[in-house]
């Protein structure tokens, strides 16, 4: 795992925005602008396989040539002998997949305002014979206005050969993956409903276009409804509903014209699913339609510096994509025995609409997947019981533990949560639980059966703080 920094090239870092499995995120501020950024840094160490280094360089490559309004923006890359530094822009507004979960499914101007966008960067990177290959809900992010844009390029494919068009690869997330996509997949080889799709998808591969066009029609199902269009208890019963099942259209929910698009969207044949012409052209997307305005290039406000020859190959001239050595000056440890932060009189006023992460950022609309709760019991005794009820009740371990942090891994789910505590008066603290990894839907089990109240540690959450806890 990369170190810990609290500062990279002309950017101070501050809180964690996330985590993956390369590396993590975090909130980063220009020194003379105060421009907030996001640093996604990347620890060397983590990849040394080929497939994980193709996986950074086509993420490098296809943000590098991507500059449009409803794709995050690369603004530089740094590096150092330990690790790479992929500066973005920050979109304080978090994930689209966030907000569905915490406000519950949209209406249809909603989604369609959010929608008409994310076909609009879908529309530019195929263009340019880019093929995201992930789309979902966790990889759109909204802006300082609430804008969406698409994010999250490690999985995407430049098709660059003009007589072979299709991709083998097996890749994205399965509730949102277009059936030839997931068809190909060793998960479901032996299993006598999917013999002709394996054998095709292997041999022949798929097309990025409507693999990408079916996410796009499960994403706007996603919002309007607040759940998978198609749902399985495990991966082979989930492909059998995408293969031989339509969705349920509530009529209260989505209306006929809505219905026909993502009927379009999601026809299981590739060739004949919609295209994003098609989809652009319908009646639902036009309605109140206007078109973002798209700069040419940004390659004039872009330099390169070579002192890395190891990303040497991301850089090209038509892009400008900034490489640079990020100076071992410019960085310092972080302590990790942090103090209990406490809270301030002015923190305070607002703790009936309390959030932890706004309070630690001036942000007021991020929407966290951090779910928390309070309690005047001591931290001893409160982390004693979470430590106990999630390692005998929730088969998860505590790795890694602080007087202010706790960290427990479901190895089974593959889930990673950390506990953060934080003193908001002498005798009371928050106790705020985020995920680190694994899915959400698992993440938030995992808290509710943790803060039970008929459990040990429910008996400890003695300050009414239902209004606090995300959903």
């Amino acid at each position: 795992m990369p170190r810990e920094v609290s500062r990279v090239g002309a950017y101070a870092l501050k809180r964690s925005l996330g985590k993956g499995a390369f590396g993590f995120v975090k909130l980063g501020v220009q020194d003379k602008t105060g421009r907030k950024v996001a640093v996604k840094i990347l620890d060397r160490e983590n990849l040394l396989r080929v497939d994980e280094q193709e996986q950074l360089k086509a993420e490098i490559k296809a943000l590098a040539d991507l500059f449009h309004p409803c794709i995050v923006d690369l603004i530089e890359v740094l590096t150092n002998e330990t690790s790479v530094f992929m500066v973005m822009q920050y979109c304080p507004g978090g994930e689209l997949y966030d907000v569905i979960r915490a406000k519950g499914a949209l209406n249809e101007e909603q989604a369609r305002r959010h929608f008409q966008r994310l076909i609009q960067g879908v529309d530019f990177c195929h263009k340019k014979r880019i093929y995201h290959r992930d789309l979902k809900p966790e990889n759109l992010f909204l802006d300082e206005n609430g804008d969406l844009c698409i994010g999250d390029f490690g999985l995407a494919a430049l098709r660059e050969d003009e007589e072979d068009n299709n991709l083998r690869t097996i890749c994205g997330t399965p509730h949102f993956a277009a059936p030839e996509v997931m068809g190909g997949s060793r998960r479901l080889v032996g299993n006598k409903n999917f013999k002709t799709v394996n054998t095709k998808t292997r041999t022949e591969g798929y097309d990025g276009a409507p693999a990408d066009v079916w996410s796009c029609g499960c994403i706007l199902y996603f919002l309007l409804t607040g759940v998978f269009p198609f749902d399985g208890q495990n991966f082979v019963q989930l492909q059998m509903l995408v293969q031989k099942t339509e969705p349920y259209f509530a009529p209260q929910r989505i209306s006929k014209p809505c219905e026909k698009l993502i009927r379009g969207m999601l026809v299981k044949d590739p060739a004949k699913r919609w295209t994003i012409e098609q989809v652009m052209k319908s009646s639902w997307f036009k309605t109140d339609y206007e078109p973002v305005q798209v700069q040419e290039s940004k390659k004039d406000s872009r330099h390169y510096d070579d002192e890395d020859p190891a990303l040497e190959e991301f850089w090209s001239p038509d892009t400008g994509l900034v490489v640079k050595t990020a100076g071992e000056s410019s960085m310092s440890e972080v302590d990790k025995m942090r103090p209990i932060k406490q809270l301030n009189a002015f923190e305070l006023i607002n703790l009936a609409a309390f959030d932890v992460e706004s309070i630690f950022d001036e942000d007021e609309n991020t929407v966290s997947n951090a779910t928390r709760f309070m309690s005047k019991e001591s931290i001893d005794k409160v982390q004693a019981a979470v430590i106990k009820r999630a390692e005998q009740d929730l088969n998860t371990v505590a790795k890694r533990k602080t007087l202010s942090r706790v960290t427990f891994e479901d190895v089974n789910n593959g889930v990673v949560v950390t506990m953060r505590t934080y003193q908001v008066i002498p005798g009371v603290c928050v106790y705020d639980f985020s995920r680190d990894e694994g899915g959400r839907d698992r993440f938030h089990a995992w808290f509710q059966k943790l803060r039970d109240p008929s459990g040990p540690v429910g008996a400890l959450i003695n300050i009414d703080d239902a209004q606090h806890t995300a959903p």
